[in-house]
């Protein structure tokens, strides 16, 4: 999980890893680990993962279950642009691969600036990461997926080279949503409104995004990408889609 000091994955990603494992839908030898700039030994950064878990999770907390899940917790500091981080991060996955038993299948999941895309995936290519003979390879990439056509089409390419099609995974995840997930359902399985919702009576969809968090330590972020990039284009268009 790449930049997983920030705050999608405290509040979000890693809350709902440890969701997945209390519902019993991770394997045995599952393990996670963190790449972030922070200074972290795995033991901090086991703490400061229950510690989001403990105030973010969906699921109670449950001691057994995280005993099983903080055994194959680790950390691995340094830039992306780094090659020494990519060094240290080879040998972590190598280790946990012998420890957890996960056989080389990697799934690597970018929670980071668009701009910052391509490096990841060029010095996982360069670090011998990416290699699907050895397990399955697998990138989840976080919208906004590039700023523009141009740089979405770039991104694409670059992307291509080291994963095929079937390996990268775009995420909304306002599309996991329960709500939404329910909407389909709601207009389908209805026989009230499935013979209504359509263009000849719908005049227009109104979505209001009412949220009581403001933006925090993500001023940074928001001066480079913009709340119509952050949520228009792809959470609320997505949504109405």
């Amino acid at each position: 999980l790449f930049r997983v000091s920030g705050d999608l994955s405290r509040k979000k990603l890693l809350p709902a890893v440890y969701d997945l494992a209390n519902r019993g839908l991770l394997p045995p030898g599952f393990g996670l680990v963190g790449v972030a700039r922070r200074d972290y030994t795995d033991a901090q950064f086991a703490e400061i993962v229950k510690q989001d878990v403990r105030e973010n999770a969906r699921t109670p907390f449950r001691e057994e279950t995280w005993k099983q899940l903080v055994t194959g917790i680790r950390f691995v500091w340094g830039d992306f642009d780094d090659e020494g981080t990519f060094k240290r991060l080879r040998s972590t996955l190598d280790e946990l691969d012998n420890r957890q038993g996960a056989d080389g299948n990697h799934a690597f999941y970018l929670s980071v600036p668009p701009r910052m895309f391509e490096v990841v995936v060029d010095q996982l290519e360069k670090f011998g990461m990416v290699d699907q003979s050895q397990g399955w390879k697998r990138v989840v990439i976080e919208k906004p997926f590039g700023h523009d056509l141009a740089s979405a089409k770039d991104l694409y390419r670059a992307v291509s080279k080291a994963f095929p099609p079937e390996s990268v995974f775009r995420i909304d995840h306002y599309l996991g949503k329960e709500t939404v997930q329910n909407l389909l359902a709601l207009r389908f399985a209805n026989q009230m409104f499935e013979p209504i919702w359509n263009n000849n009576y719908v005049g227009h969809v109104q979505i209001t995004m009412a949220e009581d968090i403001g933006i925090g330590g993500r001023a940074g972020y928001y001066d480079g990408i913009g709340a119509a990039r952050d949520v228009i284009q792809n959470h609320l268009l997505q949504l109405m889609a």
